[in-house]
Protein backbone atom coordinates (compact mmCIF):
# COMPACT_ATOMS: atom_id res chain seq x y z
CA UNK A 1 0.00 0.00 0.00
CA UNK A 2 1.85 3.36 -1.13
CA UNK A 3 1.64 6.01 1.33
CA UNK A 4 -0.48 9.05 1.32
CA UNK A 5 1.51 12.47 1.72
CA UNK A 6 -1.55 14.62 1.67
CA UNK A 7 -1.27 17.00 4.53
CA UNK A 8 -5.16 16.28 6.25
CA UNK A 9 -6.16 17.56 10.17
CA UNK A 10 -7.85 15.68 12.21
CA UNK A 11 -10.22 17.31 14.87
CA UNK A 12 -9.27 14.56 17.21
CA UNK A 13 -6.33 14.72 17.66
CA UNK A 14 -4.32 18.05 17.62
CA UNK A 15 -0.97 16.16 18.32
CA UNK A 16 -0.72 14.53 14.84
CA UNK A 17 1.93 15.90 12.30
CA UNK A 18 1.87 15.14 9.06
CA UNK A 19 4.95 15.31 6.77
CA UNK A 20 5.17 15.74 3.11
CA UNK A 21 8.68 14.50 3.16
CA UNK A 22 9.79 11.42 1.17
CA UNK A 23 10.63 8.48 3.96
CA UNK A 24 13.44 6.32 3.40
CA UNK A 25 11.28 3.52 5.78
CA UNK A 26 8.44 1.63 4.29
CA UNK A 27 5.13 0.56 6.07
CA UNK A 28 4.82 -2.93 4.17
CA UNK A 29 0.86 -3.57 4.66
CA UNK A 30 -1.38 -5.43 7.02
CA UNK A 31 -1.22 -9.19 7.60
CA UNK A 32 -2.79 -11.54 10.33
CA UNK A 33 -2.11 -15.05 12.33
CA UNK A 34 -4.32 -17.06 13.36
CA UNK A 35 -3.29 -17.52 17.27
CA UNK A 36 -5.89 -20.64 18.77
CA UNK A 37 -8.75 -21.95 18.01
CA UNK A 38 -11.54 -23.12 20.69
CA UNK A 39 -15.06 -23.35 21.30
CA UNK A 40 -15.30 -19.94 20.98
CA UNK A 41 -14.11 -19.84 17.36
CA UNK A 42 -11.11 -19.05 15.72
CA UNK A 43 -8.53 -16.49 17.08
CA UNK A 44 -6.88 -14.24 14.97
CA UNK A 45 -4.16 -11.07 15.10
CA UNK A 46 -4.10 -8.09 13.20
CA UNK A 47 -0.24 -6.50 12.47
CA UNK A 48 0.82 -3.35 10.81
CA UNK A 49 4.43 -4.58 9.09
CA UNK A 50 7.32 -2.57 8.63
CA UNK A 51 10.83 -2.97 7.31
CA UNK A 52 12.69 -0.37 10.52
CA UNK A 53 12.77 -1.14 13.66
CA UNK A 54 12.74 2.72 14.14
CA UNK A 55 9.53 2.97 12.78
CA UNK A 56 6.83 4.12 15.08
CA UNK A 57 3.11 3.17 14.76
CA UNK A 58 1.21 6.59 16.25
CA UNK A 59 -2.75 5.88 15.92
CA UNK A 60 -5.14 3.89 14.74
CA UNK A 61 -7.74 5.66 13.34
CA UNK A 62 -11.31 7.02 12.01
CA UNK A 63 -12.35 9.99 10.47
CA UNK A 64 -14.41 10.74 7.32
CA UNK A 65 -13.96 9.23 4.29
CA UNK A 66 -11.67 7.04 6.04
CA UNK A 67 -13.87 4.53 7.55
CA UNK A 68 -12.61 1.90 10.52
CA UNK A 69 -14.49 -1.08 9.81
CA UNK A 70 -14.04 -4.60 12.11
CA UNK A 71 -17.11 -6.82 10.68
CA UNK A 72 -17.52 -10.54 10.99
CA UNK A 73 -20.29 -12.85 9.79
CA UNK A 74 -20.51 -14.48 12.80
CA UNK A 75 -19.64 -12.13 14.85
CA UNK A 76 -17.01 -11.16 17.68
CA UNK A 77 -16.33 -13.15 20.93
CA UNK A 78 -16.22 -10.47 23.84
CA UNK A 79 -15.25 -11.60 27.64
CA UNK A 80 -17.20 -10.22 30.47
CA UNK A 81 -14.01 -9.59 31.43
CA UNK A 82 -12.67 -7.83 28.48
CA UNK A 83 -12.86 -4.57 27.20
CA UNK A 84 -12.87 -2.93 23.45
CA UNK A 85 -9.07 -2.22 24.62
CA UNK A 86 -6.52 -4.58 26.15
CA UNK A 87 -4.83 -2.00 28.34
CA UNK A 88 -6.88 -3.45 31.03
CA UNK A 89 -6.79 -7.03 31.08
CA UNK A 90 -4.62 -8.61 33.84
CA UNK A 91 -2.85 -12.13 32.24
CA UNK A 92 -2.94 -13.43 35.59
CA UNK A 93 -6.67 -13.79 35.33
CA UNK A 94 -6.43 -16.67 32.40
CA UNK A 95 -5.87 -19.08 34.63
CA UNK A 96 -9.30 -18.80 36.51
CA UNK A 97 -10.84 -17.27 33.35
CA UNK A 98 -9.18 -19.04 30.69
CA UNK A 99 -11.62 -17.44 27.61
CA UNK A 100 -10.41 -14.12 28.67
CA UNK A 101 -7.42 -14.67 26.97
CA UNK A 102 -9.67 -14.70 23.39
CA UNK A 103 -11.20 -11.52 23.63
CA UNK A 104 -11.76 -9.11 21.09
CA UNK A 105 -10.27 -5.95 21.27
CA UNK A 106 -8.28 -2.95 19.05
CA UNK A 107 -4.62 -1.87 20.36
CA UNK A 108 -1.55 -0.19 19.06
CA UNK A 109 1.09 -2.54 19.99
CA UNK A 110 -0.63 -3.65 23.37
CA UNK A 111 -1.78 -6.77 24.56
CA UNK A 112 -2.55 -6.61 27.91
CA UNK A 113 -1.81 -4.59 31.19
CA UNK A 114 2.19 -5.77 31.56
CA UNK A 115 2.98 -2.80 29.37
CA UNK A 116 4.87 -0.09 31.25
CA UNK A 117 2.65 2.78 29.69
CA UNK A 118 -0.66 2.67 28.35
CA UNK A 119 -2.44 3.50 24.89
CA UNK A 120 -4.82 5.93 24.87
CA UNK A 121 -8.21 6.19 23.60
CA UNK A 122 -9.88 9.36 22.03
CA UNK A 123 -13.47 9.58 19.75
CA UNK A 124 -16.78 11.23 19.45
CA UNK A 125 -20.20 9.91 19.16
CA UNK A 126 -20.29 7.55 16.50
CA UNK A 127 -16.35 6.35 17.51
CA UNK A 128 -18.46 5.22 21.45
CA UNK A 129 -21.19 3.76 19.78
CA UNK A 130 -18.78 1.47 17.49
CA UNK A 131 -17.21 0.44 20.59
CA UNK A 132 -20.26 -0.47 22.07
CA UNK A 133 -21.12 -2.38 19.43
CA UNK A 134 -18.26 -4.25 19.37
CA UNK A 135 -18.31 -4.76 22.90
CA UNK A 136 -21.51 -6.41 22.62
CA UNK A 137 -20.14 -8.97 19.69
CA UNK A 138 -21.41 -6.55 16.91
CA UNK A 139 -19.56 -5.40 14.11
CA UNK A 140 -17.07 -1.88 14.63
CA UNK A 141 -17.54 1.05 11.68
CA UNK A 142 -17.40 4.77 12.82
CA UNK A 143 -16.49 7.35 9.26
CA UNK A 144 -17.70 10.56 10.73
CA UNK A 145 -16.45 13.83 10.76
CA UNK A 146 -15.31 13.77 14.40
CA UNK A 147 -13.86 9.98 14.40
CA UNK A 148 -11.74 8.76 16.69
CA UNK A 149 -8.57 7.17 17.28
CA UNK A 150 -6.52 4.37 19.34
CA UNK A 151 -2.83 6.31 19.82
CA UNK A 152 0.72 5.95 21.60
CA UNK A 153 3.11 9.40 22.59
CA UNK A 154 6.28 8.53 21.12
CA UNK A 155 7.96 7.33 23.98
CA UNK A 156 5.77 4.04 24.20
CA UNK A 157 7.89 0.98 23.22
CA UNK A 158 4.97 -1.22 21.98
CA UNK A 159 3.90 0.98 18.87
CA UNK A 160 7.61 0.23 18.01
CA UNK A 161 7.75 -2.89 15.45
CA UNK A 162 8.39 -6.38 17.35
CA UNK A 163 11.39 -8.73 16.03
CA UNK A 164 9.03 -9.52 13.17
CA UNK A 165 8.44 -6.02 12.00
CA UNK A 166 5.22 -6.13 13.10
CA UNK A 167 2.95 -3.76 15.74
CA UNK A 168 -0.12 -5.43 16.54
CA UNK A 169 -3.47 -3.78 15.92
CA UNK A 170 -6.34 -6.07 16.59
CA UNK A 171 -7.63 -9.75 18.48
CA UNK A 172 -10.60 -10.91 16.73
CA UNK A 173 -12.21 -14.35 17.86
CA UNK A 174 -15.06 -15.05 15.34
CA UNK A 175 -16.30 -18.79 13.87
CA UNK A 176 -17.19 -16.74 10.44
CA UNK A 177 -15.76 -14.78 8.02
CA UNK A 178 -14.64 -11.40 8.75
CA UNK A 179 -12.83 -8.10 7.33
CA UNK A 180 -11.03 -5.10 9.14
CA UNK A 181 -10.69 -2.11 7.42
CA UNK A 182 -8.66 0.98 9.18
CA UNK A 183 -6.35 3.61 9.11
CA UNK A 184 -2.65 4.13 10.43
CA UNK A 185 -0.35 7.46 11.00
CA UNK A 186 3.25 6.66 11.80
CA UNK A 187 6.42 8.09 11.42
CA UNK A 188 9.86 7.06 10.94
CA UNK A 189 13.49 7.97 12.88
CA UNK A 190 13.72 11.12 10.99
CA UNK A 191 10.22 12.43 12.33
CA UNK A 192 8.73 12.18 9.35
CA UNK A 193 5.26 11.28 9.70
CA UNK A 194 2.46 9.28 7.33
CA UNK A 195 -0.66 7.65 6.91
CA UNK A 196 -1.99 4.80 5.44
CA UNK A 197 -5.42 4.88 4.55
CA UNK A 198 -7.98 2.68 3.35
CA UNK A 199 -6.22 -0.76 4.50
CA UNK A 200 -8.10 -4.05 4.28
CA UNK A 201 -7.34 -7.02 5.46
CA UNK A 202 -9.82 -10.42 6.40
CA UNK A 203 -10.89 -14.03 5.65
CA UNK A 204 -13.43 -14.92 3.36
CA UNK A 205 -14.87 -18.02 3.47
CA UNK A 206 -18.21 -18.10 1.58
CA UNK A 207 -17.04 -20.44 -0.95
CA UNK A 208 -15.94 -23.10 1.18
CA UNK A 209 -18.48 -25.23 2.57
CA UNK A 210 -16.85 -27.81 5.09
CA UNK A 211 -15.49 -31.04 5.60
CA UNK A 212 -17.43 -34.00 4.59
CA UNK A 213 -16.75 -37.74 4.14
CA UNK A 214 -17.95 -41.16 2.39
CA UNK A 215 -17.98 -44.62 3.38
CA UNK A 216 -16.31 -46.48 0.47
CA UNK A 217 -15.77 -50.22 1.49
CA UNK A 218 -16.79 -51.86 4.15
CA UNK A 219 -14.78 -54.73 5.90
CA UNK A 220 -12.01 -54.30 4.19
CA UNK A 221 -8.82 -55.53 4.49
CA UNK A 222 -10.23 -57.19 8.14
CA UNK A 223 -13.58 -57.85 9.33
CA UNK A 224 -14.46 -54.26 11.36
CA UNK A 225 -12.27 -52.34 9.38
CA UNK A 226 -13.94 -49.72 6.89
CA UNK A 227 -12.91 -47.07 4.73
CA UNK A 228 -13.46 -43.54 4.29
CA UNK A 229 -12.90 -40.60 2.29
CA UNK A 230 -12.71 -37.19 3.17
CA UNK A 231 -13.46 -34.16 1.13
CA UNK A 232 -13.49 -30.08 1.40
CA UNK A 233 -16.33 -28.92 -0.48
CA UNK A 234 -16.77 -25.84 -2.17
CA UNK A 235 -19.79 -23.93 -3.54
CA UNK A 236 -17.31 -22.14 -6.53
CA UNK A 237 -15.35 -24.63 -9.15
CA UNK A 238 -12.73 -21.99 -9.55
CA UNK A 239 -11.44 -22.49 -5.95
CA UNK A 240 -8.78 -24.45 -5.29
CA UNK A 241 -7.25 -26.51 -2.41
CA UNK A 242 -3.70 -25.60 -2.16
CA UNK A 243 -2.61 -27.14 1.37
CA UNK A 244 -3.37 -28.55 4.16
CA UNK A 245 -1.60 -28.03 7.15
CA UNK A 246 -0.67 -27.65 10.89
CA UNK A 247 1.33 -25.04 13.94
CA UNK A 248 1.45 -24.98 17.68
CA UNK A 249 -1.41 -23.20 17.45
CA UNK A 250 -3.57 -24.64 15.26
CA UNK A 251 -2.87 -28.35 15.33
CA UNK A 252 -3.62 -30.60 12.78
CA UNK A 253 -4.78 -34.00 14.15
CA UNK A 254 -5.82 -37.32 12.23
CA UNK A 255 -7.17 -40.12 15.36
CA UNK A 256 -8.71 -43.21 15.20
CA UNK A 257 -10.03 -44.95 18.69
CA UNK A 258 -9.12 -48.35 17.08
CA UNK A 259 -6.20 -48.11 14.03
CA UNK A 260 -5.31 -47.02 10.80
CA UNK A 261 -4.33 -50.22 8.10
CA UNK A 262 -1.22 -48.89 6.67
CA UNK A 263 -0.67 -51.46 3.19
CA UNK A 264 3.12 -52.14 3.00
CA UNK A 265 3.14 -51.20 -0.44
CA UNK A 266 1.57 -47.95 0.54
CA UNK A 267 3.06 -44.65 1.69
CA UNK A 268 1.83 -41.60 3.47
CA UNK A 269 0.12 -39.60 0.63
CA UNK A 270 -1.81 -40.86 -2.26
CA UNK A 271 1.57 -40.23 -4.34
CA UNK A 272 2.99 -43.40 -3.14
CA UNK A 273 -0.08 -45.82 -4.68
CA UNK A 274 0.87 -47.73 -7.61
CA UNK A 275 -2.92 -48.72 -8.83
CA UNK A 276 -1.14 -51.31 -10.96
CA UNK A 277 0.14 -53.48 -8.33
CA UNK A 278 -4.16 -53.42 -7.35
CA UNK A 279 -4.64 -57.02 -8.90
CA UNK A 280 -1.56 -58.81 -7.01
CA UNK A 281 -1.95 -57.11 -3.85
CA UNK A 282 -5.33 -57.03 -3.11
CA UNK A 283 -5.23 -54.70 0.22
CA UNK A 284 -3.06 -52.02 -1.32
CA UNK A 285 -6.54 -49.99 -2.58
CA UNK A 286 -7.27 -49.95 1.20
CA UNK A 287 -3.86 -47.88 2.40
CA UNK A 288 -4.56 -45.08 4.74
CA UNK A 289 -3.20 -41.86 2.94
CA UNK A 290 -3.44 -38.04 2.84
CA UNK A 291 -3.81 -35.86 -0.10
CA UNK A 292 -5.05 -32.52 -2.37
CA UNK A 293 -7.67 -34.18 -5.02
CA UNK A 294 -5.77 -37.58 -6.59
CA UNK A 295 -5.46 -41.05 -5.61
CA UNK A 296 -2.75 -42.35 -6.76
CA UNK A 297 0.45 -41.91 -8.11
CA UNK A 298 -0.76 -39.76 -11.20
CA UNK A 299 -0.95 -36.84 -8.68
CA UNK A 300 1.34 -34.34 -7.72
CA UNK A 301 1.04 -33.76 -3.96
CA UNK A 302 4.15 -33.53 -1.67
CA UNK A 303 5.05 -32.81 2.29
CA UNK A 304 7.29 -31.08 4.41
CA UNK A 305 7.60 -31.00 8.32
CA UNK A 306 5.21 -33.71 9.05
CA UNK A 307 6.32 -37.05 10.81
CA UNK A 308 4.67 -39.60 9.06
CA UNK A 309 6.15 -42.33 10.97
CA UNK A 310 3.18 -42.82 13.95
CA UNK A 311 0.60 -42.75 11.17
CA UNK A 312 2.46 -45.46 8.82
CA UNK A 313 2.27 -47.37 12.14
CA UNK A 314 -1.28 -47.46 12.43
CA UNK A 315 -1.15 -44.69 15.20
CA UNK A 316 -2.46 -41.42 14.92
CA UNK A 317 -0.90 -37.83 12.65
CA UNK A 318 -0.30 -34.97 14.73
CA UNK A 319 1.14 -31.78 13.40
CA UNK A 320 1.20 -29.02 16.16
CA UNK A 321 4.99 -28.07 16.83
CA UNK A 322 6.11 -24.17 16.39
CA UNK A 323 7.73 -25.01 12.92
CA UNK A 324 4.70 -26.90 11.39
CA UNK A 325 4.13 -29.30 8.27
CA UNK A 326 1.88 -29.39 5.57
CA UNK A 327 1.17 -31.89 2.13
CA UNK A 328 0.67 -29.48 -0.73
CA UNK A 329 0.33 -29.03 -4.68
CA UNK A 330 1.80 -26.18 -6.68
CA UNK A 331 -1.34 -24.02 -7.34
CA UNK A 332 -2.56 -24.44 -10.98
CA UNK A 333 -0.23 -27.67 -11.80
CA UNK A 334 -2.74 -30.21 -10.12
CA UNK A 335 -5.79 -30.29 -11.83
CA UNK A 336 -7.56 -32.43 -8.73
CA UNK A 337 -7.24 -29.79 -6.43
CA UNK A 338 -10.05 -28.02 -8.03
CA UNK A 339 -13.51 -29.05 -7.19
CA UNK A 340 -15.25 -32.12 -8.81
CA UNK A 341 -18.67 -31.53 -10.48
CA UNK A 342 -19.91 -32.57 -7.04
CA UNK A 343 -17.62 -29.61 -5.46
CA UNK A 344 -15.94 -32.13 -3.83
CA UNK A 345 -11.88 -31.96 -3.46
CA UNK A 346 -10.10 -35.29 -1.68
CA UNK A 347 -7.94 -34.78 1.05
CA UNK A 348 -7.64 -38.47 2.32
CA UNK A 349 -8.26 -42.20 2.58
CA UNK A 350 -8.60 -43.81 6.10
CA UNK A 351 -9.48 -47.75 6.74
CA UNK A 352 -9.87 -47.87 10.10
CA UNK A 353 -11.74 -50.08 12.62
CA UNK A 354 -12.72 -47.37 14.88
CA UNK A 355 -13.85 -43.70 14.99
CA UNK A 356 -11.69 -40.79 13.18
CA UNK A 357 -11.73 -37.30 14.80
CA UNK A 358 -10.07 -35.20 12.38
CA UNK A 359 -9.17 -31.64 12.72
CA UNK A 360 -7.28 -29.43 9.12
CA UNK A 361 -6.32 -26.43 8.72
CA UNK A 362 -6.77 -25.91 4.86
CA UNK A 363 -5.48 -22.82 2.16
CA UNK A 364 -7.29 -22.22 -0.92
CA UNK A 365 -6.56 -20.01 -3.79
CA UNK A 366 -10.96 -18.47 -4.15
CA UNK A 367 -11.77 -17.62 -7.64
CA UNK A 368 -10.24 -14.19 -7.44
CA UNK A 369 -6.89 -15.76 -6.86
CA UNK A 370 -7.07 -14.24 -2.88
CA UNK A 371 -5.00 -17.36 -0.55
CA UNK A 372 -7.63 -17.56 2.36
CA UNK A 373 -6.83 -20.20 5.30
CA UNK A 374 -9.80 -22.72 6.98
CA UNK A 375 -8.99 -23.27 10.48
CA UNK A 376 -9.99 -25.78 12.61
CA UNK A 377 -11.79 -27.65 10.16
CA UNK A 378 -13.11 -30.67 12.23
CA UNK A 379 -14.86 -33.94 11.28
CA UNK A 380 -15.82 -37.21 13.51
CA UNK A 381 -16.63 -40.05 11.52
CA UNK A 382 -18.35 -42.64 10.87
CA UNK A 383 -21.64 -41.53 12.92
CA UNK A 384 -21.56 -44.00 15.35
CA UNK A 385 -24.52 -45.90 18.00
CA UNK A 386 -22.60 -46.27 21.32
CA UNK A 387 -23.95 -48.56 23.66
CA UNK A 388 -22.67 -52.19 24.83
CA UNK A 389 -21.35 -54.50 22.54
CA UNK A 390 -21.30 -57.20 25.07
CA UNK A 391 -23.47 -59.87 24.27
CA UNK A 392 -23.61 -61.81 27.10
CA UNK A 393 -24.33 -58.32 29.57
CA UNK A 394 -28.09 -57.25 30.46
CA UNK A 395 -27.93 -53.98 28.21
CA UNK A 396 -26.53 -55.42 25.10
CA UNK A 397 -27.43 -53.31 21.83
CA UNK A 398 -27.35 -55.39 18.79
CA UNK A 399 -27.33 -51.67 17.00
CA UNK A 400 -24.45 -50.53 19.00
CA UNK A 401 -21.45 -49.94 16.73
CA UNK A 402 -19.11 -49.23 19.76
CA UNK A 403 -19.12 -49.91 23.28
CA UNK A 404 -19.20 -47.32 25.77
CA UNK A 405 -18.24 -48.84 29.16
CA UNK A 406 -21.59 -49.18 29.84
CA UNK A 407 -22.40 -52.99 30.61
CA UNK A 408 -23.77 -54.54 33.24
CA UNK A 409 -24.72 -58.17 34.17
CA UNK A 410 -27.14 -57.48 36.91
CA UNK A 411 -30.47 -56.18 36.03
CA UNK A 412 -31.16 -59.35 33.62
CA UNK A 413 -29.54 -62.12 36.20
CA UNK A 414 -32.53 -64.43 37.45
CA UNK A 415 -33.78 -67.62 38.52
CA UNK A 416 -34.08 -70.79 36.23
CA UNK A 417 -35.86 -73.06 39.16
CA UNK A 418 -39.56 -73.56 37.99
CA UNK A 419 -40.48 -74.12 41.75
CA UNK A 420 -39.41 -70.34 42.48
CA UNK A 421 -42.05 -67.55 42.64
CA UNK A 422 -39.48 -65.23 40.23
CA UNK A 423 -39.03 -68.11 37.91
CA UNK A 424 -37.55 -66.68 34.67
CA UNK A 425 -37.06 -68.99 31.60
CA UNK A 426 -35.65 -66.05 29.85
CA UNK A 427 -33.20 -65.21 32.17
CA UNK A 428 -29.56 -64.51 30.23
CA UNK A 429 -27.55 -64.90 33.04
CA UNK A 430 -28.37 -67.62 35.76
CA UNK A 431 -28.18 -66.65 39.47
CA UNK A 432 -30.37 -69.33 42.01
CA UNK A 433 -28.91 -67.24 44.91
CA UNK A 434 -31.95 -64.62 43.47
CA UNK A 435 -34.68 -67.38 43.90
CA UNK A 436 -37.59 -66.45 46.20
CA UNK A 437 -40.09 -69.47 47.38
CA UNK A 438 -43.52 -69.35 49.21
CA UNK A 439 -43.32 -69.69 52.71
CA UNK A 440 -42.69 -72.44 54.43
CA UNK A 441 -41.34 -74.01 50.63
CA UNK A 442 -41.04 -76.79 50.49
CA UNK A 443 -43.68 -77.72 53.10
CA UNK A 444 -45.52 -74.80 52.13
CA UNK A 445 -49.30 -74.53 52.49
CA UNK A 446 -49.73 -71.22 50.46
CA UNK A 447 -48.84 -70.23 46.64
CA UNK A 448 -46.48 -67.13 46.07
CA UNK A 449 -49.47 -65.24 46.66
CA UNK A 450 -49.95 -66.40 50.49
CA UNK A 451 -53.30 -68.18 48.71
CA UNK A 452 -54.30 -71.58 50.54
CA UNK A 453 -53.26 -74.07 48.27
CA UNK A 454 -56.13 -76.65 50.15
CA UNK A 455 -59.25 -74.40 51.91
CA UNK A 456 -62.27 -77.04 51.76
CA UNK A 457 -64.36 -74.57 53.86
CA UNK A 458 -63.00 -71.36 52.33
CA UNK A 459 -62.40 -69.63 55.38
CA UNK A 460 -59.13 -67.93 54.25
CA UNK A 461 -57.42 -70.75 56.48
CA UNK A 462 -55.50 -73.59 54.84
CA UNK A 463 -56.53 -76.76 55.99
CA UNK A 464 -53.48 -77.82 57.39
CA UNK A 465 -53.75 -74.67 59.77
CA UNK A 466 -57.30 -75.55 60.92
CA UNK A 467 -58.09 -75.81 64.85
CA UNK A 468 -60.63 -77.79 65.82
CA UNK A 469 -62.95 -76.38 68.72
CA UNK A 470 -65.58 -73.70 70.37
CA UNK A 471 -65.62 -71.41 68.34
CA UNK A 472 -68.51 -69.02 70.18
CA UNK A 473 -67.56 -66.71 73.00
CA UNK A 474 -70.58 -67.09 74.53
CA UNK A 475 -69.82 -70.63 75.36
CA UNK A 476 -68.42 -71.99 78.90
CA UNK A 477 -65.96 -74.15 76.80
CA UNK A 478 -65.01 -71.32 73.89
CA UNK A 479 -61.36 -71.59 72.52
CA UNK A 480 -59.99 -68.45 71.15
CA UNK A 481 -57.48 -70.67 69.21
CA UNK A 482 -60.05 -72.97 67.16
CA UNK A 483 -60.51 -71.91 64.00
CA UNK A 484 -63.11 -74.58 62.83
CA UNK A 485 -66.18 -75.02 64.87
CA UNK A 486 -66.77 -79.21 65.68
CA UNK A 487 -69.94 -78.49 68.04
CA UNK A 488 -68.53 -78.90 71.34
CA UNK A 489 -69.82 -75.90 72.85
CA UNK A 490 -71.45 -75.91 76.11
CA UNK A 491 -73.62 -73.39 77.55
CA UNK A 492 -75.23 -73.06 80.60
CA UNK A 493 -78.49 -70.97 81.42
CA UNK A 494 -82.57 -71.81 80.76
CA UNK A 495 -83.87 -74.57 78.99
CA UNK A 496 -87.19 -73.89 79.57
CA UNK A 497 -88.86 -72.00 76.63
CA UNK A 498 -92.21 -70.99 78.98
CA UNK A 499 -89.66 -69.17 81.32
CA UNK A 500 -88.95 -65.75 81.02
CA UNK A 501 -85.23 -66.31 80.89
CA UNK A 502 -85.62 -68.92 78.36
CA UNK A 503 -81.91 -69.20 76.34
CA UNK A 504 -82.49 -70.87 72.70
CA UNK A 505 -78.46 -71.34 72.58
CA UNK A 506 -78.11 -72.81 76.19
CA UNK A 507 -77.14 -76.75 75.82
CA UNK A 508 -77.46 -77.49 79.90
CA UNK A 509 -80.42 -76.20 82.21
CA UNK A 510 -78.35 -74.84 85.56
CA UNK A 511 -81.90 -73.80 87.03
CA UNK A 512 -82.12 -70.20 86.13
CA UNK A 513 -85.49 -70.66 84.80
CA UNK A 514 -87.73 -67.79 85.89
CA UNK A 515 -91.68 -67.34 85.25
CA UNK A 516 -94.34 -65.15 85.29
CA UNK A 517 -96.55 -64.94 87.97
CA UNK A 518 -100.33 -63.45 87.87
CA UNK A 519 -102.51 -62.74 90.88
CA UNK A 520 -102.30 -62.32 94.85
CA UNK A 521 -99.52 -64.62 96.48
CA UNK A 522 -100.26 -65.28 100.11
CA UNK A 523 -101.24 -67.73 102.06
CA UNK A 524 -104.40 -69.62 100.59
CA UNK A 525 -104.83 -72.82 103.20
CA UNK A 526 -107.68 -71.51 105.68
CA UNK A 527 -106.73 -73.69 108.69
CA UNK A 528 -103.55 -72.24 108.29
CA UNK A 529 -102.45 -69.58 110.80
CA UNK A 530 -101.63 -67.06 108.18
CA UNK A 531 -104.36 -67.67 105.78
CA UNK A 532 -104.94 -64.84 103.57
CA UNK A 533 -108.59 -64.47 102.30
CA UNK A 534 -107.48 -62.33 99.52
CA UNK A 535 -104.79 -64.67 98.07
CA UNK A 536 -105.21 -66.57 94.89
CA UNK A 537 -101.41 -68.06 94.43
CA UNK A 538 -100.08 -70.09 97.26
CA UNK A 539 -96.92 -68.81 98.26
CA UNK A 540 -96.21 -71.36 100.38
CA UNK A 541 -95.79 -69.48 103.33
CA UNK A 542 -98.44 -70.84 105.43
CA UNK A 543 -97.59 -71.61 108.98
CA UNK A 544 -99.55 -73.80 111.00
CA UNK A 545 -99.65 -74.63 114.86
CA UNK A 546 -98.93 -78.69 115.69
CA UNK A 547 -97.86 -78.01 119.62
CA UNK A 548 -99.52 -78.21 122.86
CA UNK A 549 -102.24 -81.48 121.90
CA UNK A 550 -104.26 -79.28 119.83
CA UNK A 551 -105.59 -80.78 116.70
CA UNK A 552 -102.97 -80.65 113.67
CA UNK A 553 -104.46 -80.31 110.24
CA UNK A 554 -102.35 -82.94 109.22
CA UNK A 555 -102.53 -85.56 111.82
CA UNK A 556 -104.87 -87.77 110.46
CA UNK A 557 -104.10 -90.19 113.03
CA UNK A 558 -104.21 -88.05 116.07
CA UNK A 559 -101.21 -89.64 117.48
CA UNK A 560 -99.74 -85.95 117.92
CA UNK A 561 -97.04 -86.49 114.54
CA UNK A 562 -97.29 -85.61 110.95
CA UNK A 563 -95.89 -89.04 109.08
CA UNK A 564 -95.95 -91.25 106.86
CA UNK A 565 -99.09 -92.50 108.00
CA UNK A 566 -100.78 -89.34 107.98
CA UNK A 567 -99.55 -88.88 104.07
CA UNK A 568 -101.42 -92.52 103.48
CA UNK A 569 -104.62 -91.22 104.09
CA UNK A 570 -103.95 -88.37 102.58
CA UNK A 571 -103.34 -89.85 99.51
CA UNK A 572 -106.51 -92.45 100.04
CA UNK A 573 -108.51 -89.28 100.31
CA UNK A 574 -106.97 -87.65 98.01
CA UNK A 575 -109.68 -86.32 95.62
CA UNK A 576 -112.76 -86.98 97.76
CA UNK A 577 -115.00 -84.18 98.15
CA UNK A 578 -115.18 -83.18 102.05
CA UNK A 579 -118.84 -83.74 103.88
CA UNK A 580 -120.70 -80.90 105.55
Amino acid sequence: MPKTTTYQRFSIAAFLLFSVMTAQAEFTGLSYEVVATTDLGTTYRVYANFDDATDIAQALYAESPFALSITSSAGFYQDALGNATPESINPALYTLFPNLAYDSWITLGQEDSNYPSNIGVVGGAGWNSGLLSFENGDDFFVNDGVGGSVYVTPDQVQAQPDGNGQVLLAQLTTSGAWNMTCNIQWRDASLEVFQETALSIGLEITEYQGLSYELVAENTTAPGFDTYRVYANFDAPGAQVVAVYGLQDTALTISTTGSFYQDLLGGPTSSSINPLLYTSFEDLPYDSWVTIGTEDNTGSVDYIGVDFIPFEAGGNLVVDDAVGGTWYILPNLEPAAFPDSEGKVLLGQFTTDGVVDLTLNIQYRSTDGENLQATGQSLTFPVVTLGCTEAGACNYDPLADFDDGTCEFLSCAGCDDVNACNYNAQAVIVDNSLCTYPVGYPNNTVDCDGNCLNDADGDLVCDEDEVPGCTSSDADNYNPLATDDDGSCQISGCTDSEAQNYNASATEDNGSCEFLIVGTQGCTYGDAENYDAAATLDDGSCEFDCSGGGSCAYDTDDNGLIGSADLLVFLSLYGQPCGD
